[in-house]
């Protein structure tokens, strides 16, 4: 895919993900989200997502997207969204081997 079509993508992603629809489960709950800065100044969003697909590693995970790197944590705290920014980028910056 080239820039052009990754970047049309992503501003549909984005779109999508900022409406009323995207919930944290059926109880109507709105989704946590956090950003942050880490020590090199990259921003980081980081939100939970349902995972329904069939390689999934459970059934929710939390994704950290920068300008640069989208990663994805499937081992995380329930209260994640009230941890300190510290230990928030480094959840984000756990391996799974």
């Amino acid at each position: 895919m080239d820039r052009a079509a990754w970047a049309r993508t992503a501003t549909r992603v984005c779109t999508m993900s900022d409406s009323d629809s995207d919930r944290l489960d059926r109880n109507d709950r709105e989704v946590p989200s956090r950003v942050l800065v880490d020590a090199e100044g990259s921003e980081w969003h980081v939100h939970e997502v349902e995972t329904p697909q069939p390689w999934a590693r459970a059934e929710r995970c939390l994704i950290f997207s920068s300008s640069s790197v989208v990663r994805r944590v499937w081992r995380y705290p329930s209260e994640w969204a009230g941890l300190s920014s510290r230990a928030l980028l480094e959840l984000g910056q756990t391996r799974i081997d």
